[in-house]
């Protein structure tokens, strides 16, 4: 069964019963029409309904049509609803008044049916497509984010991406330079990898990077960290405001974790799984200790791991 669209809702505010008689004849054929005969009861009914389209009379006991639009565009909840005047011929000066106040429209008694419906349906009709615009602009902003993401994100693992390493690391070491803070880097590479990929094949390598990348995503949790893949088997965190004991700290738990997995690696030649190769740098930020010194930094600490036996930590401090 085909979903019924819900009518358009209408709200006239007219202290003349006979105005409201009329222009309910004429419309309440195709909207849902509803009334107040007061603008202080006309400015509660639109709160609590939220109509599509407001006819509102100008000549009003108490509160005339002019105030009750201003207070109806003053009000978060009613400020988008059009409002059409429907009052007795008025002088230019009246007209601009009422545009001023907020008015989308006039439309001049006595009343013509014909011109009443179609003056309806052509704003309603340009509300409709004013909603489907904005409704395909926000579906297209949310489909921009995921596209976004999608191309900051490594699609096996779900961590970050090494272009997303890039941005973040040059924006954290900015924002040490100017604040004066410690950073850490630590960068990792699975030992042994292509041994276990050529005796093991591609999908057991894809799935101990992905195992990787979970456990960084465990053992990282701060708000601040951002483990990434930075390419192949090799992974990096950026540590923000992180000094050396706590970077060293958290580097060596990763690998000891990763050794507490216990993926099998049988052609490893320095443990029966698979194991790591840590390199970590931790320093003040300053002019010259631009991003790519602490990638260089990090490189450099890991390949010592690396020359030294491998499945082990180095880590490298700099004083400012």
């Amino acid at each position: 069964m085909q979903r019924k669209h819900p009518r358009p809702k209408i709200l006239i505010i007219d202290d003349v019963p006979a105005n409201i008689g009329t222009l309910n004849e004429t419309l309440k054929g195709d909207y849902d029409i509803y009334f107040a005969v007061s603008g202080a009861e006309g400015l509660r009914v639109a709160v609590a309904l939220i109509p599509d389209l407001i006819l509102l009379d100008i000549m009003m006991q108490e509160m005339d049509g002019f105030e009750v639009c201003r207070k109806l565009k003053s009000i978060e909840q009613t400020a988008h609803i059009p409002v059409i005047f429907v009052t007795a011929a008025v002088s230019h000066e009246e007209e601009a008044r009422g545009l001023q106040c907020g008015a989308a429209d006039y439309i001049t008694k006595p009343i013509s049916p014909p011109v009443v419906a179609i003056r309806v349906r052509n704003h309603l009709e340009l509300i409709r497509r004013s909603r489907m615009l904005e409704a395909l602009s926000e579906e297209l902003a949310r489909k921009n984010r995921q596209l976004q993401m999608l191309a900051r994100m490594d699609g096996l693992t779900g961590l970050a991406n090494r272009r997303f390493l890039d941005e973040t690391l040059d924006s954290e070491v900015r924002r040490a330079q100017r604040c004066g803070t410690p950073l850490s880097l630590i960068m990792c590479d699975i030992d042994f990898f292509k041994r276990f990929n050529d005796r093991y094949g591609h999908q057991a390598g894809d799935d101990a990077l992905r195992r990787i990348g979970a456990l960084l995503q465990r053992v990282f949790q701060r708000g601040s960290d951002f483990p990434c893949r930075y390419g192949g088997e090799e992974f990096a965190v950026i540590l923000p405001e992180t000094g050396a004991e706590q970077a060293s700290h958290l580097a060596e738990h990763l690998r000891r974790s990763m050794v507490e997995e216990g993926v099998p690696h049988a052609f490893s030649d320095v443990a029966a799984c698979v194991t790591l190769s840590v390199g970590v740098v931790s320093a003040t930020a300053s002019e010259e200790r631009t991003a790519r010194w602490f990638l260089a930094q990090a490189d450099a600490a890991l390949y010592r791991s690396k020359d030294e036996g491998r499945n082990l930590t180095t880590a490298v401090v700099f004083d400012p």
